[in-house]
């Protein structure tokens, strides 16, 4: 799993029935230690009714779909999980 925060949404009226309901978001990687944005945004879809603001974990490649079970759904990105607290010790 990776870590990230929700900072978008995307609008979409047309879309691959795939896509249809599902809920589309713009994230920013994030290291979870510094809190430090890394990289670039992505696009994922989202299964855990996050916001913008909310600190999320998310897999990405194939990993990306298995949250669908079977159905098809083309995503790269797909936000798993909400994350409300983070303990890091050293």
């Amino acid at each position: 799993m990776f870590y990230a925060r929700v900072i978008g949404k995307v609008i979409s009226t047309m879309k691959y029935k795939g896509l249809e309901g599902k809920k589309i978001q713009i994230i920013q990687p994030v290291d979870m230690e510094t809190g430090n944005d890394v990289g670039s945004f992505l696009v994922a879809l989202d299964v855990t009714s996050s916001s913008i603001g909310d600190l999320v974990g998310y897999e990405d490649g194939m990993e990306a779909t298995w949250a669908f079970d079977g159905e098809d759904v083309p995503t790269d990105a797909t936000i798993v999980a909400i994350i409300d607290k983070v303990n890091i010790v050293k």
